[in-house]
Formats: C-alpha cells, sequence, structure tokens
C-alpha cells in the first residue's frame, strides 16, 4: 500500500504543526526562575539605595534586577512589609509575616517591579527573608 505525494504531504504538515505547538508551548509556559538563583546586583542599606535610584530610576526599574536590602521594617500586611517607609516588598508565596515586628532590622531580597516618582516609593515582588 502505497501513499500518494498528497498524503504524505499532508502528514508532514500534520507532524510539523505539532513540533511547532510543542516549541510555542515550551516556550510560553517555562520554569520561572527561582529568586535564590537569580544574581544580586546591589547589597546595601535602603538609604543609599533610595538615593542611587533617584538619580537615575529608569536604569534600575528596566529589566529584572534582584537587590538586597538592609533596613528596618516600618510596616507589614499579609503579603508584605515596608522598609523605611519607602520600599515596599511583596512577600515570595508562602512566607509568612506573623514572626516580624516593626522596628526590627531585616535583611530581604527581591527583585524590582517599579519606582513611583511621585511618591518615592520603590515596589518590590518575590521577596525572600535572608535574615531576621
Amino acid at each position: 500500500m502505497s501513499l500518494s505525494k498528497r498524503s504524505k504531504l499532508i502528514i508532514l504538515f500534520v507532524i510539523g504543526c505539532i513540533l511547532a505547538l510543542i516549541i510555542v508551548y515550551n516556550y510560553a509556559y517555562k520554569a520561572h526562575t527561582a529568586i535564590e538563583d537569580m544574581e544580586v546586583v546591589y547589597t546595601g542599606n535602603t538609604q543609599e539605595f533610595l538615593t542611587k535610584i533617584k538619580e537615575s530610576p529608569d536604569a534600575w526599574t528596566k529589566g529584572e534586577k534582584v537587590i538586597q536590602l538592609t533596613g528596618l521594617i516600618t510596616a507589614k500586611d499579609e503579603k508584605g512589609i515596608s522598609l523605611n517607609e519607602s520600599i515596599y516588598f511583596q512577600l515570595a508565596e508562602g512566607t509568612a509575616t506573623d514572626d516580624l515586628t516593626e522596628g526590627k532590622k531585616i535583611i530581604i531580597k527581591g527583585r524590582i517591579i517599579g519606582y513611583d516618582d511621585l511618591l518615592e516609593e520603590l515596589k518590590l515582588d518575590k521577596a525572600i527573608i535572608v535574615k531576621k
């Protein structure tokens, strides 16, 4: 039993479409990089970093930049904490804030998602607590 040329082309087309769909799916739904595995581009305290970001906010907010800051907790809620009243860290899923208290010094690592020039507030997500 011999397949016609047309049948062979249809089979190759279907196989090509399936392979293309698999490649697109794997590209679109690739695993996210864990914050622990991302390179830290800045380590320091909150006051120094706020000075740096005010000088050139676009340089810090373009791309995925991870920073590690030391500061005092000034506010907390179920999803995150604020350091020195101007940096908000949205904590990684599953991170509890029960044992954190206001006024406590903390080291925290997170990915920059934006800076509000008007309020002078920096926002980060995927934050993990390095040292309490």
